[in-house]
C-alpha cells in the first residue's frame, strides 16, 4: 500500500532525473508494494538470499562459511523449496537475518535486497556507500533515502534507458536478473505502469517534490532572488512559480516542478536576478494603487497614528477608542499587539496627563507604521516577498 508521502518521494525522484513517474512506480510496485519497513518500523524491507549469503561469506570470511551452512543460512546454489521457506512474514525475515548477522553482520548485509527499490546490500560499494552496513544505516533513515538508492542502482546498471523507453523486459532482465520472466517481473511492470499512468493522469493526484529536495529548490532560488515564500521544504504555489520563473529566465521547459536540467541549471547559477527598472523604481503609492493589502494597511494605519497626535493635542479625543482601532489595523500588517499593549500602558501612565502619552503613542505607531511599509517596499523592489 503506497502512502502518499512515497507517491510524492518517488514522483519527485523521476521528476529529477528525467524519467517517467509511472515507471519508477511500477518498479517499486513489484519490488515491494510500497511497504518501505520491516514490522519493527525501523528495518528497511528486506529479502535474505540463503545462495548469496554463501558466496558473499566465502568471499569476504571463508573461515565463517562453515558455521553458515551448519546454521542452515547458506546453500550453494538458488533453491525455491528452501530460499525463502521462512520469510513469508516481517518477524520470520527479522528473526533470519539477526541469525545472519550473529556469524558476521556486514555479510549478511551483502547477502540480503533492501527497501523500496530492494537494493542489493552487495552493491553497496557500486552505489558509492561504504559498505553494505553503512547503506542498511542509511536506508533505515527514511523513505528518501530509500527511494535515492533505488535510483542510484538504476543509473549505475545504466537502465534508465530502458525505464524511459518503458521496455520492461530489458529493464527487468539487467535489474532482476535471469529469472525475471519466471516470477513475471516484465509484464507485472507493464501492468503496473499502465495503472500507475491512469492514476497520475486522473487528476486525483497532485505531484509535489519531496521535503529534501524542495528546501534544496527553495534555497536556491531565494537566494537568486526569486519569491519562493517561506524555505520550509512544502512545495506550494509560490515555489512553483518561482521554479517557473528561473526556467523561463534560462530558457529551459517551464514546468514548475523540479527535473535534472533545472537542478543542473541552479548549481550552475550565480549571480542573483536582477530586479526589472519598474520594480526597482517602485514607489509605496505604486504598491497601494496595485492592490498591496499590507501597503493599505499600513497607510491607513499611519494617518490612525495622526488622529492619535492630534487628539493628545487638542485634549479631547477618546484615546481608548482610538487605540482598540488601531490595534485592530495594526494585525492586519503583522505588528506585535505586544507593542498597542505597551503604548496603552503608556497613556495610562500619563493619567491624568494622558494627552502626553497620546502623543507619545502616536509618534511610536508612526515609527512602527513606516518599518512596516519601508519593509515591504524593498521585499518589492528585490523580488522577494510578492503578493502581500
Amino acid at each position: 500500500m503506497f502512502s502518499q508521502e512515497i507517491i510524492d518521494a518517488i514522483v519527485a525522484a523521476a521528476n529529477q532525473h528525467g524519467w517517467p513517474a509511472s515507471s519508477l512506480l511500477a518498479v517499486v510496485e513489484c519490488e515491494t508494494s510500497g511497504k518501505p519497513f520491516e514490522e519493527d518500523n525501523h528495518t528497511p524491507t528486506l529479502l535474505f538470499e540463503r545462495h548469496k549469503f554463501y558466496s558473499e561469506m566465502q568471499a569476504h570470511q571463508p573461515s565463517k562459511l562453515k558455521s553458515a551452512i551448519a546454521a542452515g543460512l547458506a546453500i550453494q546454489k538458488w533453491s525455491p523449496k528452501t530460499q525463502y521457506k521462512d520469510q513469508g512474514k516481517s518477524a520470520g525475515r527479522l528473526s533470519l537475518i539477526a541469525r545472519a548477522r550473529q556469524i558476521d553482520e556486514e555479510v549478511a548485509n551483502r547477502a540480503a535486497s533492501w527497501g523500496l527499490g530492494q537494493t542489493m546490500g552487495f552493491n553497496a560499494e557500486g552505489l558509492k556507500y561504504a559498505n553494505a552496513t553503512a547503506m542498511v544505516a542509511e536506508l533505515s533513515r527514511g523513505i528518501a533515502e530509500q527511494v535515492d538508492a533505488l535510483c542510484r542502482e538504476i543509473m549505475h546498471t545504466k537502465l534508465d534507458r530502458f525505464l524511459i523507453a518503458k521496455d520492461f523486459t530489458s529493464f527487468a532482465r539487467g535489474y532482476n536478473g535471469s529469472g525475471y520472466a519466471q516470477n513475471h517481473y516484465d509484464t507485472r511492470m507493464q501492468a503496473a505502469n499502465t495503472a500507475w499512468e491512469r492514476r497520475l493522469a486522473s487528476g486525483n493526484y497532485e505531484a509535489k517534490p519531496g521535503k529534501a529536495i524542495t528546501l534544496v529548490y527553495q534555497q536556491k532560488l531565494k537566494g537568486l532572488n526569486y519569491n519562493v515564500g517561506n524555505v520550509d521544504g512544502d512545495w506550494g504555489d509560490l515555489t512553483t512559480g518561482a521554479c517557473a520563473s528561473f526556467q523561463r529566465r534560462e530558457g529551459l521547459k517551464v514546468t514548475g516542478h523540479p527535473n535534472a536540467e533545472t537542478t543542473d541549471a541552479l548549481d550552475r547559477a550565480i549571480a542573483p536576478r536582477p530586479a526589472s527598472p519598474e520594480r526597482a523604481n517602485a514607489t509605496a503609492d505604486d504598491l497601494a494603487a496595485a492592490g498591496s493589502k499590507t501597503i493599505k494597511a499600513a497607510q491607513k494605519g499611519s494617518t490612525l497614528t495622526k488622529i492619535i497626535v492630534g487628539a493628545g493635542a487638542i485634549g479631547g479625543a477618546n484615546t481608548a477608542g482610538v487605540l482598540d482601532k488601531a490595534r485592530d489595523v495594526v494585525s492586519q500588517v503583522r505588528v506585535a499587539k505586544g507593542i498597542l499593549d505597551s503604548a496603552n500602558d503608556v497613556v495610562v501612565g500619563f493619567l491624568p496627563y494622558w494627552w502626553v502619552g497620546a502623543i507619545v503613542v502616536g509618534f511610536v505607531l508612526w515609527r512602527c507604521y513606516g518599518d512596516v511599509i519601508e519593509a515591504r517596499l524593498k521585499d518589492h523592489q528585490t523580488g522577494q516577498n510578492l503578493n502581500r
